[in-house]
């Protein structure tokens, strides 16, 4: 564990000295801070002037989980990034036969990001929250964007060879997330069309559904982690 952290500590490092990484970890507490107080003041200054003054009101929940998908994926994605800033310089190979192991180096690259993840979403998500979040809502967000962010970086590294493909593979890795705006926003068969991503079923039951579909969407995280695990030790181990 204790090499494992050291690992941790050397990422941060390599964090601290690129911008555009930095400032993923950023970003997130930026769009919180935008989504608390820019959006209200929108409504008032803006949208009341064309009496759609309320009109926002009824997404306020969709804002919070946008938030706390925003901080999940971001955080994972960042661990991605040095997996395959590592994969260019070489070096991969030599860290995985240090004394952590493969254990060790995933810990400190991909587990950890997502454990620090999930801290930062339960803490900034009652400050930047617009409406009030019962703990259950908060556990539900926590949790899982915690592992969707933990699938956005397995994808990452996954399915990238260098970290520029990363960088695309990432944003269109997106896409696992915005799967929970699918049963809200579309109508007919076609929104079965997503039921494979567990992101889909936590819309469902963000939306009143029974609590068989957390447990879809958990099954269904488990069998998605399960195989780009997978893939991930073919590629490197």
């Amino acid at each position: 564990m204790t090499a494992s952290l050291k690992m941790f500590r050397y990422m941060l490092r390599q964090i601290s000295h690129e911008a555009m990484m930095a400032m993923l970890v950023i970003a997130p507490f930026a769009v919180g801070v935008i989504f608390k107080f820019g959006i209200p003041l929108f409504e008032s200054k803006i949208l009341d002037r064309f009496g759609y003054g309320d009109v926002l009101v009824s997404y306020y929940d969709l804002f919070s989980w946008l938030l706390a998908m925003l901080v999940g994926m971001m955080f994972a994605f960042v661990g991605g990034l040095v997996v395959l800033g590592e994969i260019d310089d070489g070096i991969t190979k030599y860290i995985l036969v240090t004394p952590p192991g493969e254990a060790g180096y995933l810990f400190s690259r991909i587990i950890m990001p997502a454990i620090i993840s999930g801290i930062v979403t339960a803490l900034i998500l009652p400050v930047f929250a617009l409406t009030h979040l019962s703990m259950i809502q908060i556990a539900v967000m926590t949790v899982s964007t915690v592992l969707c962010g933990f699938v956005t970086a397995l994808l990452v590294v996954t399915v990238s060879s260098n970290k520029v493909e990363g960088m695309a593979v990432g944003k269109l890795s997106g896409i696992f997330g915005v799967t929970f705006f699918a049963p809200l926003v579309l109508r007919g068969s076609i929104r079965y069309l997503f039921m494979v991503f567990p992101m889909y079923h936590i819309g469902v039951w963000s939306q009143g559904g029974s609590c068989l579909y957390l447990m879809i969407a958990a099954v269904l995280f488990a069998l998605w982690i399960l195989v780009l695990y997978r893939i991930f030790r073919r590629k490197f181990i």
